[in-house]
């Protein structure tokens, strides 16, 4: 019959098959036992020697297994790699040979180097570091100062308002999840506290996202919750509250532009007590 035919010859299909079983050989055989053990199998499963179409197809499918197993197992640089590291890493194996990795050992440890690499990368990309200073500085003395009869000479300048910096942590949950941590310490009108926050930030689709946080340490507990929108390629806009046991404590609407690589510009309108009340804001983040 035409599949038993065909499955006599006991050849092995799938991506990580095992060559010496393709070839119907031992793992200790010689090069002349892999070169007869090819030849009789190729003229087997030659498409010319079989006559119904869907044999024909079946041979030809084989015929290209056993042509794939004695291209590697001819070669002994390609079979000290299939040896050494398997089917499943066997090509990742073959693209480090060189001069220098010219041997099993050194074949296997430059493998283990390659893997610990590429374990640290993936563990980079989830892993995200940022920290940032931002010092403020206010113009409202220049317009509205305190005492109207203060020299113009005097309200030249703007006046420091405060400074704050940060640290954040990104770790990558998924593709479209991610959880925050973060540390933030700020200096106002000679007043100083600092701020732990852990947020979880959801992607809800290419230009959309939400994020939920929680902050306290000197300051009162709070909850906040974050709505972003891309709305072009280097814009974003979004929308926070924050509400703490005193009820509603922040509202903020905020647009951000990418002004350069390392370069951020926003315009924050902040009402409540969570930044400067009743403000509207320009501020340029500057990234190392």
């Amino acid at each position: 019959a035409r599949a038993e035919g065909l499955g006599d010859l006991g050849v092995r299909a799938g991506m990580d098959e095992d060559l010496y079983n393709t070839l119907g050989v031992d793992k200790e055989a010689t090069d002349d036992e892999v070169k007869r053990a090819f030849r009789r199998l190729s003229l087997a499963y030659h498409p010319d020697r079989w006559q119904d179409q869907q044999d024909k197809r079946e041979a030809g499918q084989r015929f290209l297994r056993v042509a794939r197993a004695y291209t590697v197992l001819s070669d002994s640089s390609k079979r000290m790699a299939y040896d050494e590291l398997g089917p499943h890493d066997f090509e990742q194996g073959v693209r480090l040979l060189s001069t220098e990795v010219n041997s099993a050992a050194k074949l296997r440890a430059k493998f283990d180097r390659e893997q610990r690499r590429s374990a640290e990368r993936e563990y980079q990309s989830r892993l995200q570091m940022a920290g940032s200073v931002v010092v403020s500085a206010t113009a409202s003395d220049m317009l509205a100062p305190a005492d109207p009869d203060t020299p113009w000479s005097d309200r030249m300048g703007p006046s420091l308002a405060s400074v704050a910096m940060s640290e954040d942590m990104t770790l990558m949950l998924g593709q479209r999840s991610a959880l925050t941590l973060g540390c933030q310490i700020l200096t106002r009108a000679g007043l100083g506290g600092c701020t732990l926050r852990m947020g979880f930030k959801r992607q809800l689709g290419h230009h959309s996202a939400i994020q939920a946080s929680a902050s306290g340490f000197n300051g009162a507990p709070g909850l906040g919750l974050t709505a972003s929108r891309r709305i072009s390629r280097h814009s974003t806009a979004s929308i926070s509250g924050q509400v703490s046991s005193r009820g509603l404590t922040g509202f903020a609407l905020r647009a951000s532009r990418q002004l350069s690589r390392h370069t951020l510009a926003e315009l924050v309108w902040t009402l409540g007590t969570w930044d400067e009340p009743g403000s509207l804001a320009l501020r340029l983040n500057r990234s190392a």
